[in-house]
């Protein structure tokens, strides 16, 4: 028989699990490189959904994804300056009619479809040569640079009737943690 002690343990434990979200966003590499003065992203990002959110893009919510990249100049003598910020959002989409998912770019409003939700998602995963900013715009301030990236679902692009439960659902806070790297001008 188990005491009053183990039986709360147990419960809480109950509780924690229950609550875990097993999928999650990650940027697992990411580098930059100058080609033809201009400096460019190269980056794999992870964007496992979980299956609340995937429940929900199945039966017509669009998911908004959004792609944070901030470029801030190292300063000794006070925080560090942001030089760039740019905002990717993007909206993965499922048509039923057509059985197809849909991810559109935001920012330059171009779209691709794929058959498998897997497809869209692998597609989003790799970044490829994106511009950030020409070497000129760095030798004004001769500096460190640093690159910080986090991808994130968000919340609030949601529909309205759904942000209560996704503000409250650790399955729908899906968000990695910031990812830096260094920008040698």
């Amino acid at each position: 028989m188990l005491n009053l002690q183990n039986r709360l343990g147990i419960i809480l434990i109950i509780i924690l699990l229950s609550n875990l979200s097993f999928a999650e966003f990650s940027i697992d590499y990411a580098e930059i490189s100058l080609i033809d003065g201009v400096y460019v992203l190269d980056a794999e990002l992870n964007f496992n959904l979980t299956e609340v959110a995937i429940d929900a893009l199945q039966n017509g919510v669009s998911l908004p994804l959004v792609f944070t990249i901030i470029i801030e100049r190292n300063r000794w003598y006070l925080w560090n300056e942001k030089i760039l910020t740019i905002r990717q959002p993007y909206e993965l989409k499922y048509y039923a009619l057509t059985r197809q998912y849909g991810l559109k770019n935001l920012t330059i409003n171009t779209q691709d479809n794929f058959a498998y939700l897997e497809a869209a998602i692998s597609y989003l995963n790799k970044v490829k040569t994106l511009p950030l900013l020409t070497k000129q715009e760095l030798t004004d301030f001769p500096s460190e640079y640093w690159v910080y990236l986090q991808i994130h679902l968000d919340i609030e692009s949601l529909p309205v009737p759904l942000r209560p439960i996704a503000h409250l659902s650790s399955q729908w806070r899906l968000s990695s943690s910031w990812y830096s790297c260094p920008l040698q001008p």
